[in-house]
């Protein structure tokens, strides 16, 4: 649990300074959350460990669980440069196989 919860810190920390590179217009909490979740979803679609229905499913009642809206999701998603910032996370994360596996 305590591994966990480091390695949480630690994927924030991550993506919070790859945030501030790109810079984002949404803050860098909405920014992290929206990666981090459509990234797991990607991977997980990609890894074919579950459907896309599925695990979009599963991102999009995480972030609605932390308060993030759907307009605040698409302006991460569209903005220039969000899917290179979310290859940049998959990559750091050690690609889809090991960002899957540090699900688990």
């Amino acid at each position: 649990m305590v591994q966990r919860a480091a390695t949480a810190a630690l994927v924030a920390l991550s993506v919070s300074g790859l945030v501030q590179q790109a810079g984002f217009a949404a803050s860098e909490r909405t920014t992290a959350l929206v990666t981090i979740a459509e990234a797991n979803a990607r991977c997980l679609i990609q890894t074919k460990q579950m459907k896309a229905a599925q695990a979009q499913n599963i991102a999009n009642r995480f972030l609605t669980s932390k308060g993030v809206s759907d307009p605040e999701r698409d302006e991460v998603k569209s903005a220039p440069g969000y899917d290179d910032l979310m290859r940049c996370y998959i990559d750091e994360q050690g690609g889809c196989e090991e960002l899957v596996r540090q699900l688990r």
